[in-house]
């Protein structure tokens, strides 16, 4: 199972975009972001691995660090976007039953 979550700014209504199941347990999340300022430069481009979360504290903590971001540069960003990735879960063996 992969679940893919992309935010950014110029999406409608600002809502992230799903590709995939949500996990239902805390999953290790890889986590990619961009903050760009109004004269085009890109300030931040980082990655990050946050550690056994769920869907509602990934985005909890994104949040909080794409504020803390935005204090560095003043409030001042005119794109930013994100896009996290969890792969695994429990895999169901799917021929033949339980192995011994």
């Amino acid at each position: 199972m992969t679940c893919t979550i992309f935010y950014s700014t110029e999406m409608p209504n600002e809502q992230a975009k799903v590709t995939g199941g949500i996990p239902t347990k805390p999953m290790r999340w890889a986590v990619d972001y961009v903050v760009k300022t109004p004269d085009g430069r890109t300030v931040v481009q980082g990655e990050k691995t946050i550690q056994r979360a769920t869907f509602e504290e990934l985005r909890a903590v994104m949040n909080h660090t794409i504020g803390e971001i935005g204090d560095e540069v003043g409030n001042e960003a005119t794109f930013v976007s994100w896009r996290a990735t969890a792969h695994g879960g429990k895999k169901k063996n799917r021929k033949g039953g339980k192995r011994k």
